[in-house]
């Protein structure tokens, strides 16, 4: 399935100004993101069940979900419904990132440390750099894939070499 989203952001409405900040600093790095309170975003959530949609992008329609945990998040029963979709969806790829913003963390039934992304801050520049270079790792290692021809060193086309090398292997004989 295609992801709509190259982020969908997680948040208690409490925290609403720093979802905010982060989002326009995802948005000015080129990055599709899911902020419910985003206009572009209302068309989406207009007319529809809620909880369908909200399964939909926190668990189907995009790459990394962050999560802004803070005290008022653990207390809400949609972040936390978010939360649970994200997690059971993404099955410990590292694609949900909890960002714990007061030091106040999600229960222990949704963490796993080995396979996670933990983040702390309160600050929306540190969240976003945090959160976009993830996000570009994974773009750049999907632009390799495409790049990559089957039974070639490397794409020729667009290659800056002068000349194509071919390595053969050494059997040592």
């Amino acid at each position: 399935m295609r992801k709509l989203f190259d982020v969908a952001i997680s948040f208690a409405m409490e925290d609403e100004e720093l979802a905010d900040t982060v989002y326009h600093y995802l948005k000015a790095e080129g990055l599709s993101v899911f902020f419910a309170p985003a206009p572009e975003c209302q068309s989406i959530l207009s007319g529809e069940n809620q909880r369908e949609i909200f399964y939909r992008i926190f668990g189907l329609e995009s790459k990394y979900v962050m999560l802004l945990v803070s005290k008022f998040y653990v207390r809400k029963q949609v972040p936390m419904e978010e939360a649970k979709i994200a997690f059971s969806k993404h099955e410990g790829d590292a694609s949900v990132i909890p960002i714990y913003l007061d030091g106040t963390e999600l229960p222990i039934e949704l963490l796993d440390v080995k396979k996670q992304n933990y983040f702390s801050s309160d600050n929306a520049a540190e969240i976003a750099s945090h959160v976009a270079s993830k996000v570009n790792r994974l773009k750049n290692q999907e632009e390799k894939k495409e790049n990559f021809v089957p039974g070639s060193i490397m794409k020729n086309e667009g290659n800056m070499a002068g000349t194509q090398i071919f390595i053969q292997n050494y059997s040592g004989e």
